[in-house]
């Protein structure tokens, strides 16, 4: 036999857990959203870091002073979430602004760049 007061709680425990539930569904969802859209934005940041070097000669287009390449680099990077790339985003530029940088130095740097920035694009895929 069941008692009584067994009868009576039941039916309020579980109101209660379903009142929970639905309360929290909402923030479930808007964190998921959030978390989506944080990882395609990182995605479009790298797409434009990478499209920045598709049709130019990387090392030229850094060591030019006045070149935009270098600028939109450095502004894009600050937008990177990840420490690890936009700080290789920032080292490119700054060696490639050194006046005693030769070509091979900056290459490497910029593989390292691409390296990071391509890991943060796949992470985000």
């Amino acid at each position: 036999m069941t008692s009584p007061w067994l009868t009576g709680v039941v039916p309020v425990v579980s109101a209660l857990l379903g009142l929970g539930a639905g309360l929290a569904s909402p923030l479930i969802t808007a964190g998921a959203g959030r978390r989506s859209r944080r990882r395609d934005d990182q995605r479009a940041r790298c797409d434009e870091i990478l499209a920045l070097f598709q049709d130019v000669n990387a090392v030229a287009a850094l060591k030019d002073p006045r070149s935009g390449t270098r600028r939109t680099l450095l502004l894009l990077a600050v937008r990177i979430t990840d420490t690890d790339a936009r700080d290789a985003c920032t080292r490119l530029v700054e060696q490639a602004s050194r006046p005693d940088a030769d070509d091979s130095m900056i290459i490497e740097q910029w593989t390292y760049m691409i390296y990071e920035i391509a890991r943060v694009y796949r992470a985000a895929a």
